[in-house]
């Protein structure tokens, strides 16, 4: 719809909406308060209205379009503004993030035991890392989760982050690994970045004690994405589903493969 300056979107939401998905859930409440958080910053768009769930019916966000496109190059400038996100105090409210290797692998094993699809949960098992330590994040900072590049639009302002909906106080370097990851890339119908973007992204981000975290974390999260996307496939068994499942199949593939990687 159109309104005020411009075009504004609308989402409306179930009256619980956080429950289906057990890595990107919708928290209408969490995405209007890290809209609200950024105002002004350009990293996010402009949060218009929220009206939390009532008599029945469920929440709505309302926003700001960004106009532009989607993001297609240009790691550097992705980089900066997730950096300008993660240095930035973050809000209070928001739900606790998985803020270490442990945490992450047991959220993987959920997953994994809720995958009941066996050709799809035997070579996760066998890919399990071990961990030999596990370090708790000191520094927790607003995290997208979802910062894939369907979620980024570069517009005549810059690159902005998009669809907040499952926001959450973490580790930066969750974030750095979602834009990093080959499987996030894939599962936006893209190829993985090559050593030169990602390296190139990293000295842009500029942060060496994340990048150090993102090293010692890289297995695990590796791991815990490919337990989702063998929650995603499992759950694809439609004919309408074909292409999305072999995506979320090529995507663990290739998770697999890093894992094997010394």
């Amino acid at each position: 719809m159109q309104a005020g300056r411009g075009f504004v979107i609308e989402k409306d939401y179930a009256e619980d909406p956080g429950r289906a998905n057990p890595m990107y859930p919708n928290l209408p409440d969490h995405e209007a308060a890290a809209m609200r958080h950024l105002a002004g910053t350009g990293c996010a768009p402009e949060l218009v209205s929220y009206r939390p769930p009532r008599n029945g019916a469920g929440a709505q966000v309302v926003y700001r379009y960004v106009a532009g496109t989607q993001w297609r190059s240009g790691v550097e400038d992705v980089a900066r503004l997730l950096h300008r996100v993660h240095v930035a105090t973050p809000p209070r409210g928001m739900r606790r993030l998985c803020r270490s290797a442990a945490e992450a692998l047991a959220h993987a094993d959920e997953m994994v035991a809720d995958t009941h699809n066996v050709r799809l949960r035997r070579p996760m098992e066998a890919a399990r890392p071990s961990l030999s330590r596990s370090e708790r994040a000191t520094r927790l900072s607003l995290v997208h989760t979802d910062c894939g590049p369907g979620n980024i639009v570069r517009s005549r302002r810059g690159v902005v982050l998009i669809d907040w909906q499952c926001p959450g106080l973490g580790d930066p370097a969750e974030d750095v690994f979602s834009f990093l990851s080959p499987a996030f890339q894939i599962l936006f119908e893209r190829e993985p970045l090559s050593a030169v973007d990602r390296r190139g992204f990293l000295d842009a981000y500029d942060d060496p004690a994340t990048e150090d975290r993102l090293d010692r974390l890289w297995p695990s999260l590796t791991y815990r994405m490919a337990a989702y996307c063998a929650v995603r496939a499992a759950a694809l068994d439609r004919p309408t589903d074909v292409d999305a499942r072999r995506r979320y199949e090529r995507a663990i593939d290739v998770s697999l493969t890093e894992l094997e990687r010394p």
